[in-house]
């Protein structure tokens, strides 16, 4: 069913936990928000029937939005004690996982339950980076100083694989870990000018600037020591190849770079959606044909360079991602909005029903 087809549906509430209230004076205060509820939109979401589940995060809030059977489940989530905007959010087989870099509590929601404080090892600082396909696992700091490592964690808190290992002094800094897309780790340097892609017992440095990660290929901005001269390349995630993306190449920084990078490739590697900046510094989306380098701008604003922060201000590690087919693209939009684009049509929309502000989105296959 196409966008258009959309209209918000008049939802049926189902409240899953309730809450209690008092007699006298202190009911009168807001009551909490219930731990969980369940919203039915009586039809398919976008005309979904596979499987896959989207999920986005707002600020006290987590959407489990099951396409196919028009179902939301909404959990209450405490908000997080943290000023940092890196915050890992990492879906599992039954449960999702949201984590501050910093030493700050982090939440695990279970599929079906309340959220619960996260405990041991996944409750340190530092990265938690998605693991490889079907591990059900994270990348999680540890080692020490003079040795330091990444270790693949389960989202049970067991660990049942390898270490990335680092040489100690060297110029890989672990704490920039973010995924590379196919289950292994990028990292940078000190000074955030050079990338690295590593696994246990391998690392290799990756070419260029790196705008967008998909889990076959990644988009770089090759330029010249200088920065005179830019291409678009596509580095194949396996081999390293590389190929230069036809068509003109970007005068001077374009695009919006930042560590992590903002931008995602379609699961068949034939599109990229990027942010870009704009007029008045703002960001919003853009998809690349990265075999034509045809390049088509959504205007869907996603913050602005260098602007204050805010739900869905400032572009993130997860401000956006394909669905699976990668028929549909999901962004979390400047103010909170969950924005979906019909990548067959080029029509933007949202899903049809009433949903919070969120600023993050992660996909369930």
């Amino acid at each position: 069913m196409l966008l258009a087809c959309l209209v918000a549906a008049a939802l049926v509430t189902v409240a899953v936990r309730g809450v209690s209230h008092r007699a006298g004076p202190a009911a009168k205060a807001p009551a909490p928000p219930p731990p969980m509820r369940v919203t039915f939109a009586g039809h398919r979401l976008l005309g979904v029937t596979a499987g896959w589940e989207l999920f986005a995060r707002g600020p006290d809030e987590l959407l489990r939005i099951q396409l196919a059977q028009g179902r939301i489940t909404w959990t209450y989530v405490p908000p997080l004690e943290t000023a940092s905007p890196d915050v890992a959010f990492v879906i599992g087989a039954h449960e999702a996982v949201i984590r501050p870099s910093d030493l700050v509590p982090g939440y695990v929601v279970p599929d079906g339950g309340q959220a619960q404080p996260l405990t041991g090892v996944l409750s340190d600082g530092g990265p938690l980076v998605p693991g490889p396909v079907g591990s059900q696992a994270a990348w999680v700091a540890s080692g020490s100083p003079t040795s330091p490592e990444l270790s693949l964690i389960s989202l049970t808190g067991h660990r049942p694989g390898p270490s990335i290992r680092f040489q100690s002094g060297g110029p890989q800094v672990p704490a920039t870990a973010i995924s590379d897309g196919r289950g292994d780790v990028l990292v940078t340097d000190n000074n955030g000018f050079f990338v690295y892609d590593t696994g246990p017992g391998w690392d290799r440095p990756v070419p260029g600037t790196v705008i967008a990660i998909g889990p076959t290929e990644w988009l770089v901005d090759a330029c010249d020591p200088l920065y005179l001269h830019c291409r678009d390349e596509v580095v194949n995630a396996s081999s390293g190849s590389r190929r230069t993306v036809p068509g003109a190449a970007p005068a001077g920084p374009y695009y919006y770079f930042g560590w992590p990078p903002t931008g995602v490739i379609s699961p068949d590697g034939s599109t990229a959606a990027v942010t870009e900046i704009g007029r008045n510094e703002q960001l919003t989306v853009h998809l690349v044909d990265l075999r034509t380098g045809a390049t088509r701008n959504l205007n869907v604003p996603v913050g602005t360079y260098g602007g204050d922060l805010e739900v869905g201000g400032n572009a993130n590690e997860n401000s956006m991602v394909w669905s699976p087919d990668g028929r549909w693209l999901f962004v979390a939009a400047t103010g909170g909005k969950l924005v979906v684009v019909d990548t067959r049509t080029g029509r933007v929309g949202g899903l049809g029903v009433r949903l919070p502000a969120v600023d993050q989105v992660a996909i369930r296959p």
